[in-house]
């Protein structure tokens, strides 16, 4: 027997030997990348090394990678392990594959010390599955043939044994007439002589020349890629003298292979010789190049400044009347599209601009859900305390949650798979993917030249080349909405990043090399509070300054030439309503307005005094008797409770009221001079005479008028990530893991080795006996690739034990099947019945 290959420290050259030898530093890394490997924590590294091999576990390893360290894996495919980094990158045609061996690497999909390089077998087999256009090996691809067409083949490609092939009582013909026939053969060394046959580029060659031109058109599009294709002919294997179509005559000499009743496929051993000097075909090293539109690079940050300060505008004008008029949600959660429409009219926006910003105010926990029985919409208490802030930090609150959050406002409107339309702030427009690819989406886009606006059509093919195996119609439509929404937010001005959009990817990137699990995630909190504090930052000093003062206007019109002070806006927004926005509010003064800012408890005098310190160049005198006119009628009727009265000191007045057309609904009955009773509650008689043209106020049992100020609903907030840096909490826990098993594998060892000796079953000799359920995965997933025999140990339904010594050939779904040696034909096994796993030890390797 020979010995195994062994490491520098006398170990032999195995996964778990690699991992025992891995600095602390580099395994927590390995943790970072794929965190699925530390939960729980492996009890030792040949536990690590089979959660190595996990399918779904390489599968989202393989996801992270570019396009350029697939394309490397893949190559590893093609070559028998193990293999330098030179000739690796001597077969990518001397590109620099360090990077890519390094992500490799770092991802345990491939291993090995110093230059040489060993893929893991999972990763090996989901790479090489059609890897770089090719199609599959020769022996896989045939496996599907009977045995009368392999005989057929094998004589066409001349195999050079001649005998029988004999398999189920059926023998077929090998070598060519006339040959002396020799012992029968079996169809695996049957298949195996095929294979190696076509193996041999020259061979390849020979039989290619052989062939017309159209069949060597075909071969030329196939050995390119893709390297399957239909065709009705699939099932043609003719003799080489009766091939009459140039399909047919490729069957006939193995370089296409029927693999289903209407498909070919090119073995890969038949594309690596067609390509001859270029095996690996076109390689893409870089990424593709950002093209779009030139924009006026100065015209940038002002473009997105006044975009975040309208997202901000528009997310306080709906929470304020939300505050007012709490919304009633859905049964099954959400806003209905009656009250998504009335936010777009009253934001004057179209509704999916409304969506986002509903959902925008939801990220950034402005607005909830109350508990309880009558759950309402409202705003939740941070909104009191976000309300107060600067313009800057208020916008950096909103995008932080908007990075955050997993909900994606452009699928509001569509239907789900049940038919029902999606709602603004329901569980149904929540994509996990949505916050890495905003992430990703901002990296390409602060990746632009400076006043190059890029097309989505760019973005995207730059993403497919960062990740090209995350992809899919709901990728594209998260790239095309993160987008237009970084638009809206000014992290983007005319399409091209601005100075905001650019430090937001700078921080998001900060946080991923920290982290390292996803492009955003905890490392947004690496630095308490300086996230938000930072973009606040970077967008202050593109905001105009916030002014205190007013251009008061005959025509009862305000006009704040630029963002008022938070206070004065306060104030302002009692006293008169917007008419219009933009880079100059403009705000309009009605007797209306006027009465709410005296119905909230501010006199004539409160009202005079603030306008005179507000204006620039004087309170124009329209605006002056419009107030005292108001004022003057505000509160000269009075209403308290009978269900309620009216009383007036002016006996005139209180006729004409009880005379006029406009209250006989009212229900007014006058019970003396000065007092007039009414069957309405008091609210609603106030709202009467308002309409009918009177303007009274409220009274309360003291004679005193009542103070009316809108009442505001509120719903507590909920709890956002702590103030305690997670992404040094999420390393702390992964040094811990590693630790862990560190300490565990020392203490297993001596018994894992004792547990791999040598020992007898039968008349065979087995070695390495494993137990764990991983281990038992990997071991018999190395067996099929390897096609060698093993032993199991398997207890059937009906509890017995048995140990039985077999070849594996497949494992898929729950199922393994392999050659029965023991009962001399195929089965199948339960996987989660096979209690241990041994390799059989071949008595002549190494002879």
């Amino acid at each position: 027997m020979s010995s195994p290959a062994l490491e520098p420290d006398g170990e032999p050259a195995t996964l778990p030997a690699w991992l025992r030898a891995r600095s602390d530093d580099e395994l927590t890394r390995l943790f970072e990348l794929r965190p699925d490997l530390a939960t729980p924590p492996p009890p030792d590294f040949d536990i690590l090394a089979a959660r190595l091999e996990i399918r779904v576990s390489v599968l989202r390893a393989l996801d992270s990678l570019d396009t350029f360290a697939l394309e490397a894996g893949a190559v590893l495919t093609l070559l028998p392990g193990p293999v330098t980094v030179g000739r690796l990158a001597e077969l990518c045609g001397g590109l620099d594959v360090r990077a890519a061996v390094r992500a490799l690497r770092a991802r345990g999909l491939v291993w090995g010390d110093g230059d040489e390089l060993r893929l893991v077998g999972t990763a090996a087999d989901l790479l090489g599955d059609r890897a770089l256009g090719l199609g599959r090996a020769a022996r896989d691809c045939l496996a599907a043939y009977r045995v009368p067409q392999l005989a057929r083949l094998a004589t066409a490609l001349g195999v050079a044994r001649a005998g029988r092939v004999a398999l189920g009582g059926r023998t077929a013909r090998l070598g060519a007439p006339g040959q002396e026939r020799g012992a029968a053969v079996t169809k695996e060394t049957l298949v195996a002589e095929v294979a190696e046959r076509l193996g041999d580029p020259a061979v390849v060659r020979g039989l290619a020349a052989e062939c017309s031109p159209a069949a060597g058109r075909i071969l030329a599009r196939l050995a390119e890629g893709p390297a399957r294709g239909a065709t009705a002919e699939a099932g043609r294997l003719l003799a080489v003298a009766a091939a009459r179509t140039p399909v047919e005559e490729l069957l006939a000499r193995g370089l296409l292979v029927g693999v289903d009743a209407d498909e070919v496929e090119m073995p890969r051993e038949v594309g690596l010789a067609l390509r001859g000097d270029r095996p690996t075909g076109i390689l893409h090293p870089a990424p593709p190049e950002l093209t779009g539109r030139q924009v006026a690079p100065a015209s940038v940050d002002p473009a997105a400044a006044l975009a975040a300060e309208t997202v901000v505008r528009h997310v306080a004008t709906l929470l304020q009347a939300w505050g007012v008029s709490p919304i009633v949600p859905l049964r099954t959660g959400g806003l209905s599209v009656r009250d998504l429409r009335a936010v777009a009219r009253l934001l004057e926006i179209p509704e999916p601009e409304a969506a986002f910003v509903v959902e925008l105010a939801g990220a950034a926990g402005l607005v909830d859900t109350t508990a309880g029985v009558d759950v309402r919409i409202v705003p939740t208490t941070t909104f009191d305390r976000w309300s107060v802030d600067s313009t800057a930090l208020r916008w950096a609150l909103l995008v932080e949650g908007w990075v955050r959050s997993a909900s994606v406002a452009s699928l509001v409107g569509d239907r789900d798979e049940r038919g029902r339309q999606v709602s603004a702030l329901s569980v149904d427009v929540r994509r996990s993917a949505a916050p890495a690819t905003r992430a990703e989406v901002l990296a390409a886009l602060a990746a632009a030249p400076d006043g190059v606006a890029p097309t989505a059509q760019s973005v995207r093919a730059l993403l497919s080349w960062r990740a090209p195996r995350r992809g899919g119609a709901l990728q594209e439509r998260l790239v095309d909405a993160t987008i237009e929404e970084a638009e809206l937010l000014g992290l983007t001005g005319r399409g091209a990043a601005a100075t905001t959009g650019r430090l937001l990817s700078t921080l998001l990137a900060e946080g991923a090399g920290a982290v390292g699990t996803t492009p955003f995630g905890p490392g947004l909190a690496a630095k308490p509070g300086s996230f938000a504090d930072a973009l606040a930052d970077a967008l202050a000093p593109l905001l105009p300054e916030p002014v205190d003062e007013l251009l008061l206007q005959a025509d009862l019109t305000a006009v704040a030439p630029g963002p008022l002070v938070a206070e004065v806006a306060a104030e302002l927004a009692r006293l008169a309503d917007i008419e219009s926005t933009g880079a100059a509010t403009v705000y309009r003064f009605s007797e209306e307005s006027l009465r709410r800012a005296l119905d909230a408890g501010s006199s004539p005098a409160d009202i005079h005094g603030l306008l005179t310190r507000l204006s620039r160049g004087g309170v124009p005198q329209a605006l002056t008797y419009l107030v005292d006119d108001t004022a003057r009628r505000h509160g000269r009727l009075r209403s308290g409770p009978a269900e309620s009265y009216l009383r007036c000191d002016d006996p005139a007045l209180l006729s004409e009221v009880v005379a006029s057309r406009r209250t006989q609904t009212l229900g007014l009955r006058r019970i003396a001079p000065t007092v007039v009773i009414s069957r309405l509650p008091v609210v609603e008689l106030l709202d009467g005479l308002r309409v009918a043209g009177f303007a009274p106020a409220a009274e309360g049992p003291d004679g005193r008028v009542v103070v009316s100020r809108p009442e505001t609903h509120r719903t507590p907030a909920r709890a956002r990530s702590a103030a305690a840096d997670p992404a040094a909490v999420r390393r702390g826990q992964l040094r811990d893991a590693v630790k862990l098993v560190r300490r565990g594998d020392e203490n297993a060892r001596a018994l894992r080795l004792a547990g791999g000796a040598a020992t007898t079953f039968g008349n065979s000799e087995v070695e390495g006996l494993v137990r764990s359920a991983p281990l038992i995965l990997v071991r018999l997933q190395a067996a099929v690739r390897e096609r060698r025999r093993v032993l199991i140990g398997y207890v059937d339904q009906q509890g017995t034990p048995s140990d039985r010594i077999v070849r594996p050939t497949a494992l898929d779904g729950g199922w393994l099947t392999a050659w029965d040696e023991t009962a001399a034909a195929p089965r199948r096994f339960v996987l989660h019945r096979v209690t241990a796993v041994a390799d059989v030890v071949d008595p002549f390797a190494g002879v």
